[in-house]
């Protein structure tokens, strides 16, 4: 800077000293009137107001002083989620989706194999069905965006195309007695393109944002079932640290997962285990004296939210996934890792789910079930317990108040700054993972 002025000015005394006024006949010699009178104009003015050395040493360390605030205030905002708070990410969301008209019934109504070839195979969803839903973690008095989720969505921000979608996953996984074969392929080619296109939108963005993305830990998470997770590792990704991993429950486990998943944790910025619940005999055996179980009923006398008998990421399963980590962790202390404790579980345990009616619905099952209350509750706190203790994380699939989960923190003071809460004030909505670097992916929460 200094030698880029001392060339543009070029004092003619020493160039420590402070250069004294010019006088009147002074300025119209540097003048040059032969430059026309706005040049002559120019030049004299740049003649009074030439900085000195001092001078120019003061500005540039202004300079500096400014910049390494500007730094200081980006440090900040990485370590802190990019400092946005939930309201913040809420309100760009319901903006963002408001123009989506919703899903045609007609593809809603299509049977698994006609869903496939009319819609996954033509790419017909907005985005190819990847859009993102967020995740929240406490930081002091505020939730702040932690992670994005990948989620199937056509063309409604809030659900899925029902019942099509969920009966296509239904038939090609194991959560069909006899899956069909080239479903399978699609829905795990489904899953594959999900994350190549992640990948492509994180290669969009710059370096300095990746870097901040890094420090703040800010991942992308895709579902990926257990069957599908060795294909998975194979896709070359240019931006695996900036992606999670969550193992969902629709395929059965094959005979080399804990191999798989020491190869993931090592591979990805994240692996976690997704939509964790307890069997009846699972919770019941924590219960004080026995008792019959009985599930909620929703206010037209429905069963609601009824657990399982049998459930594939049951607590034993997930106590597997938890000795898992501790192997990965033993090698690798950064990993990372979360247990996501589904919907399902979430009504039992702190009383909320997704319907609008949950509140009521399970106040008056804990009122009539006391026995049975008590016994969901000290099941789940065993399950955080043993999960906190490993290093990991905890994730509610709903979104909840502070006064819901306050009697959890206080009695597990561990979970303060680990319990993440999907959705937040926006609930369900999802936004095209093409829009989240240029609505939520910004430094100006």
């Amino acid at each position: 800077f200094w030698l880029k002025a001392r060339e543009k000015y070029r004092p003619s005394a020493c160039a420590c000293a402070v250069r004294p006024p010019m006088s009147h006949f002074e300025c119209s010699a540097a003048a040059r009137p032969s430059r026309g009178p706005q040049k002559a104009a120019e030049a004299c003015s740049e003649a009074l107001f030439a900085p000195t050395l001092p001078q120019l040493f003061r500005r540039l360390a202004r300079r500096r002083r400014r910049a390494a605030a500007a730094h200081r205030r980006l440090r900040s905002v990485a370590l802190q989620g990019l400092a946005l708070p939930e309201a913040l990410v809420s309100e760009r969301l319901r903006r963002r989706t408001a123009g989506f008209a919703g899903n045609r019934p007609e593809l809603s109504a299509l049977d698994p194999r006609s869903f496939a070839k009319q819609v996954i195979e033509a790419e017909l969803a907005f985005d190819d069905g990847n859009w993102v839903q967020p995740l929240f973690k406490r930081q002091g008095d505020v939730w702040r965006l932690c992670k994005l989720e990948v989620l199937y969505r056509m063309h409604d921000a809030q659900r899925v195309p029902f019942p099509a979608f969920v009966e296509f996953v239904k038939a090609s996984s194991d959560q069909s007695p006899n899956p069909d074969p080239e479903l399978r392929r699609t829905f795990c080619g489904l899953a594959i393109r999900s994350m190549q296109r992640i990948d492509e939108l994180l290669s969009r963005l710059d370096g300095g944002r990746k870097a901040t993305l890094l420090n703040a830990r800010l991942l992308t998470a895709l579902n990926i079932t257990a069957k599908q997770l060795a294909e998975a590792l194979r896709v070359p990704l240019r931006n695996r640290k900036l992606m999670a991993i969550e193992e969902t429950e629709y395929d059965d486990e094959p005979q080399d997962l804990s191999e798989l998943r020491q190869q993931a944790w090592k591979s990805f910025g994240a692996y976690s285990l997704d939509d964790v619940k307890p069997t009846v005999s699972e919770f019941s055996s924590f219960a004080a004296r026995p008792f019959t179980y009985a599930s909620p009923r929703t206010p037209q006398g429905n069963s609601y939210k009824a657990l399982p008998s049998a459930y594939r990421h049951d607590f034993a399963f997930a106590r597997r996934f938890i000795q898992d980590f501790k192997k990965a962790r033993a090698q690798d202390p950064s990993v990372e890792a979360d247990i996501k404790l589904d919907e399902e579980f979430c009504c039992y345990l702190i009383g909320v789910g997704h319907a609008p009616f949950s509140r009521e619905v399970m106040r008056k099952w804990r009122e009539d079930h006391p026995e049975a209350s008590a016994a969901a509750r000290s099941a789940g706190l065993q399950l955080i317990m043993e999960a906190l203790a490993a290093g990991m994380g905890i994730t509610f699939e709903v979104s909840f108040e502070d006064s819901d989960v306050q009697w959890l923190l206080e009695a597990l003071p561990a979970l303060e700054g680990r319990l993440l809460k999907q959705g937040g004030l926006s609930g369900s909505v999802a936004l095209p993972a093409s829009f989240i670097a240029d609505d939520l992916l910004t430094l100006d929460g």
